[in-house]
C-alpha cells in the first residue's frame, strides 16, 4: 500500500478489531478516509486518531464515532481538512460541544454535512457560532433542531421555518452563505425530507401540511 491515498470501506463487519493491522501498512499519508456502517472497537478508534498517516486528511466521512478519538482526529487535521461528513452519526448535544473547538479551527473546510443527527436548538446555535467564521465553507448541511417536531415526532412547518431562519441569521452576521440547508428526518408517508434553504420546502406526499 505504498501509494494508497484513499481508504474507503462500507458495511465491512470483519473490520472490527483489525483496523490497526490495516493502517500499519500505510506508507504515505491518507487524503480520504471513509468508514461507513462499520462497527469499530475502542482500540480501532484510538489507533485511528493517533495514526500518523491520518494527519493530512482532506476528506473525512464517518457514520459512527467515538467522541474523544474523533476530537483528536479533528485536532490533527485542522490545517488540511476540506470535507467533513458526519451524517447520521447519532451525535448528542454534549458530544457536539466537545468537538466545537477543533471544528472551529478547520480553516480549509469547504463542505460540512452534519444532518441526520438529533440536536437541540441551543447546540445548533453553538455549532453555527463556531463555524460562521470558516470563510471557505461553501456547502453546509445541518439537521433541523429538535424543537421543530411536536410531541409525536411530526414536523411543525411554521416552527421549523422560524428556528431555521434564526440559525441562518447567525451565519449571515459573519458571512454570506452559499449553500446552507437544514434537513428534517424523512417524512413517514413518502420518505422525503423537509428542507429549509431560504424557505421551507414541503415534502411531496399528499398529507404534507
Amino acid at each position: 500500500m505504498d501509494c494508497l491515498r484513499k481508504f474507503c470501506v462500507d458495511a465491512v463487519l470483519l473490520l472490527k478489531g483489525h483496523l490497526e493491522q490495516v493502517l500499519r501498512h500505510l506508507k504515505t499519508p491518507l487524503k480520504t478516509l471513509s468508514i461507513t456502517k462499520c462497527p469499530l472497537s475502542d482500540s480501532d478508534w484510538n489507533h485511528l486518531s493517533r495514526c500518523p498517516n491520518t494527519r493530512q486528511l482532506t476528506h473525512l466521512e464517518l457514520t459512527d464515532f467515538s467522541p474523544e478519538p474523533l476530537k483528536i482526529l479533528l485536532e490533527s487535521t485542522v490545517a488540511s481538512l476540506k470535507s467533513l461528513d458526519l451524517e447520521d452519526c447519532r451525535i448528542t448535544d454534549s458530544q457536539l460541544q466537545a468537538l466545537l473547538p477543533a471544528l472551529s479551527r478547520c480553516s480549509q473546510l469547504r463542505v460540512l454535512s452534519f444532518h441526520g443527527n438529533r440536536i437541540f436548538m441551543s447546540a445548533l446555535r453553538d455549532l453555527l457560532l463556531h463555524t460562521a467564521r470558516l470563510s471557505q465553507l461553501s456547502i453546509e448541511l445541518y439537521p433541523a433542531p429538535l424543537e421543530s417536531y411536536d410531541a409525536q415526532g411530526a414536523i411543525h412547518p411554521g416552527r421549523c421555518s422560524q428556528l431555521c431562519a434564526e440559525l441562518t441569521a447567525i451565519v449571515r452576521d459573519f458571512r454570506q452563505p452559499k449553500v446552507l440547508v437544514f434537513c428534517t428526518v424523512p417524512c413517514p408517508q413518502c420518505g422525503s425530507m423537509f428542507l429549509y434553504n431560504q424557505g421551507l420546502l414541503h415534502c411531496s406526499c399528499p398529507t404534507a401540511a
